[in-house]
């Protein structure tokens, strides 16, 4: 034993499991302190995530929509109304959208090309956005508006939508076509872009006035 202790082997045991065991709580202790911070940090980034979607939600355009008619047209005026925080939006895209809860399939009966090439132009709804007019696209489903501050408004010409051809030539009046969306709403999406900002998408249904009452 006095021989153990006087070439120090046993020392130089102590002293090497004391280094493995100081190493091992430096390890663990670096271990956790990392993942503390990882924690932190997806803690940091939820509650930034949630704060911009909160302040996103804040900022949704508040938008008025105008719908007049004069002879066989309507002039619709889009108004950007508020909130407070949002004094301008770079391009609002405008949507008609189709009659709710109506299965627009076309049903049987219809040609490969009126399915794959006509169906899915049908506006399924009163109004359409007059085409041509402020470039609006063919069928007239979509129009598009510019820079437009707060306080303003933007005015896009409609007219009635049309019928599809198989509507006529089953031998229906074309005057049934309208008859069919009598009463109804002018259905709007409206997406709204604005510069360093997700987009809004805001949803509207508009009173269709008689021209024939104006």
């Amino acid at each position: 034993m006095m021989h153990f202790l006087k070439d120090g082997t046993f020392w130089t045991a102590v002293g090497s499991l004391a280094a493995l065991a100081a190493a091992v709580l430096a390890w663990w202790a670096t271990r956790n302190a990392s993942a503390a911070a990882a924690d932190a940090a997806t803690t940091a980034r939820e509650t930034a995530q949630i704060e911009r979607d909160r302040w996103h939600r804040e900022l949704t355009p508040e938008l008025n929509f105008y719908l007049r008619a004069s002879t066989y047209e309507w002039k619709l005026r889009v108004e950007l109304a508020g909130p407070v925080g949002l004094d301008q939006l770079d391009r609002i895209t405008l949507h008609v959208r189709d009659e709710a809860g109506v299965d627009h399939s076309g049903g049987v009966g219809l040609t490969e090309a009126q399915r794959e090439e006509e169906l899915p132009r049908v506006i399924w709804g009163p109004l359409r956005f007059r085409p041509v007019i402020d470039q609006t696209p063919e069928p007239g489903r979509e129009a598009v508006i510019g820079v437009l501050e707060r306080g303003d408004n933007a005015p896009r010409l409609m007219e009635r939508s049309v019928p599809p051809s198989w509507f006529t030539e089953n031998g229906q009046d074309p005057q049934h076509w309208q008859e069919r969306f009598a009463g109804q709403k002018l259905r709007l999406k409206a997406v709204c872009e604005r510069d360093r900002h997700q987009p809004w998408i805001v949803l509207a249904e508009v009173e269709i006035p008689d021209y024939r009452s104006q």
